[in-house]
């Protein structure tokens, strides 16, 4: 039986902005997704797992045959998966799922794949799956760290910044990153003169903020504006607010909508009295996840 691991990853800055070509900031969390192969009797493809992952078993499924496909060879598997994150929540599962099988049943079939291959490999089964993705997510899971996405030129460059400790709130509610995308491009083909200007706003905080993490300085009152920005752009809910808002009371530097919106995780930056600010989202009927950046990306588990 091989395992591998991948984790997870938060939208630091610049989601929807990224879909109009903006840049965006993607860090990966050090929380993960394991993925157990092992080989069967058969050529049939058996998964199981410990969480509520059943959203995540055509990602595994097409993770399998496109590295038979890769490699040339194909095998029966079992694969099991768990988890350290919710998944459906937008922090990455789909794409730490699909790198981890790519990695864990390469290794099983004796094969070798470079992470930049992992990377296109883990994006082609997001593309499968859901018929259109964008690198970030593939590409943060791979790597690991803070990256910086260029979308026009499907570039993902990895930054190094100080410590970033986190608060990630889950709110319980998947939203649809399909249909949240779909409401920000029609309000932008009813309004284009009032929405592009707020698009090329996030893309200049996601800039700024670019400059800030590399001296290691303070983000928050930068995720701050964005996230007035993508509460303009109307991907916020109440519950999300009140998350943010909870958060900075309690002590987060800042706080914002993390990922398409419209449900889904808010992430704090949150420097001093992680506990607290995790209590306080805890207290409005929240999942709390303190989290840091994973240097790491997917790698096999001894």
């Amino acid at each position: 039986m091989v395992t591998a691991s991948a984790p997870g990853k938060v939208i630091l800055f610049g989601e929807h902005a990224v879909v109009y070509g903006e840049p965006a900031i993607a860090a990966a969390i050090d929380k993960r997704i394991f993925v157990s192969v092992e080989e069967r009797s058969n050529e049939s493809i058996e998964i199981s797992s410990t969480h509520e992952l059943r959203d995540g078993y055509p990602y595994v499924k097409a993770a399998a045959e496109i590295t038979f496909e890769y490699l040339g060879s194909r095998r029966g598997l079992d694969i099991s998966i768990d988890a350290e994150f919710p998944p459906a929540s937008g922090l990455g599962s789909s794409a730490a799922v699909s790198v981890a099988t790519i990695l864990a049943t390469a290794s099983l079939l004796g094969g070798e794949i470079g992470k930049k291959d992992l990377a296109q490999l883990g994006h082609q089964v997001e593309k499968r799956v859901q018929g259109a993705a964008s690198i970030t997510d593939s590409s943060v899971t791979t790597f690991g760290g803070v990256l910086f996405i260029k979308p026009r030129l499907e570039v993902a460059e990895k930054i190094t910044t100080g410590s970033l400790p986190l608060v990630v709130g889950y709110t319980g509610v998947g939203g649809s990153t399909k249909e949240v995308v779909k409401n920000v491009g029609v309000l932008r083909d009813s309004y284009p003169e009032v929405v592009d200007p707020i698009i090329h706003t996030i893309g200049q905080v996601t800039l700024a903020a670019k400059k800030v993490l590399q001296e290691e300085g303070d983000i928050g009152g930068l995720m701050n504006i964005n996230h007035g920005l993508l509460e303009a752009l109307g991907v916020g809910t109440e519950r999300l607010s009140q998350y943010v808002y909870a958060a900075r009371k309690a002590g987060a530097f800042g706080a914002k909508i993390t990922g398409a919106g419209g449900g889904g995780c808010m992430v704090a930056y949150v420097p001093q009295n992680q506990e607290g600010v995790a209590g306080a989202i805890s207290d409005l009927g929240g999942l709390a996840l303190v989290a840091g950046i994973e240097e790491e990306g997917v790698r096999i588990e001894r």
